[in-house]
């Protein structure tokens, strides 16, 4: 190569192809899944370290003049695409039926590497092109870093992986009935303010054990779900990824429902809300049974049951109130 610009201008260029390679869709066909990933995990821990590594050599050799000559520059980039490519090819490898729900995640965390990959490579170029401050440099080089260090301590599989979004959506309910408690709790003081939009007061009050009832069977169901996707051993991880697909933004649907009580309270919106959380519930419901055992199903009707009632008693007291 004549100059540097050029080799900048290749590794740029990995990068995108990288990128456009990871958003190829996957042959649908079953294939096992196992051996796959586990031989996806020791590359991924293993040229994740490389990255970091040769990162690490073309920032130091790139950090004050004299330059590197465009030889070694090239030569220490070929190794920095080198890593990068066993990365997205071990990916790529990994058959359809090892989930979407992970491929998704791991294609995600890839892309980004490379995107950070890109900026990476940019600081550095203006380093020596443009005459820019170290500055850039060190912070993109402490970027890439995280980015390989997060790698190895992704979810394994689609369980983990789906497990993860549980977890994830019950902590944000956790909390949002956390909140409903203490709002309760300060509504029995008698000197609040009828005005005050911060407490839950008037017809609030007379809704708020339907709502509460609503959203602790929603925090109910997804606990009971967590330990149905935990004991499935199906070898078609992809039968679980419905299962995200409902559980997704019912935290979002708890937070509107609990909002909706807090004055002024607009009872239309407020049934509206809980028949939005109802429907996600049941429609999760329906996916869980899909993948439960016999053994679950009690449950299954008992918080199908709890729903209705509670949704029941909510659109009752509203329409009284």
């Amino acid at each position: 190569m004549n100059n540097v610009s050029e080799v900048f201008d290749d590794i740029f260029s990995n990068c995108d192809v990288l990128i456009s390679s990871l958003q190829k869709e996957k042959d649908s066909s079953l294939q096992p899944c196992e051996h796959s990933l586990q031989e996806f995990h020791s590359t991924l821990a293993s040229f994740s370290k490389v990255l970091s590594h040769e990162a690490t050599k073309f920032a130091i050799a790139h950090s004050s003049p004299p330059f590197p000559d465009v030889a070694t520059t090239q030569s220490l980039a070929g190794s920095l695409c080198n890593a990068t490519s066993q990365l997205v090819g071990c990916y790529l490898l990994l058959p359809y039926n090892c989930g979407s729900t992970f491929l998704q995640l791991i294609e995600k965390e890839l892309e980004a590497l490379l995107l950070g990959l890109k900026q990476f490579i940019e600081a550095i170029q203006n380093l020596i092109l443009k005459s820019d401050t170290l500055q850039p440099c060190l912070v993109s080089t402490g970027i890439l870093w995280e980015f390989c260090d997060r790698l190895p301590t992704l979810p394994k599989n689609n369980k983990e992986a789906v497990l993860a979004v549980l977890s994830r959506e019950e902590e944000l309910i956790n909390d949002a009935i956390e909140e409903l408690e203490q709002a309760v709790d300060a509504s029995a003081n008698d000197e609040i303010d009828s005005d005050d939009e911060t407490v839950i007061h008037g017809i609030g009050q007379e809704l708020q054990p339907s709502v509460r009832g609503l959203v602790k069977t929603a925090a109910a169901l997804i606990r009971r779900t967590k330990k149905v996707v935990n004991n499935f051993n199906n070898i078609d991880q992809n039968r679980l990824d419905p299962v995200v697909e409902k559980v997704s933004s019912m935290s979002t649907e708890v937070d509107d429902l609990i909002c909706s009580l807090y004055a002024p309270v607009n009872l239309m919106l407020a049934v509206g809300h809980g028949n939005k959380l109802s429907s996600k519930v049941e429609n999760l419901l329906k996916t869980v049974q899909g993948i439960a055992s016999e053994d679950d199903i009690t449950w299954i009707e008992l918080l199908s049951k709890a729903v209705q009632h509670n949704f029941q008693n909510l659109q009752s007291k509203a329409a009284s109130g």
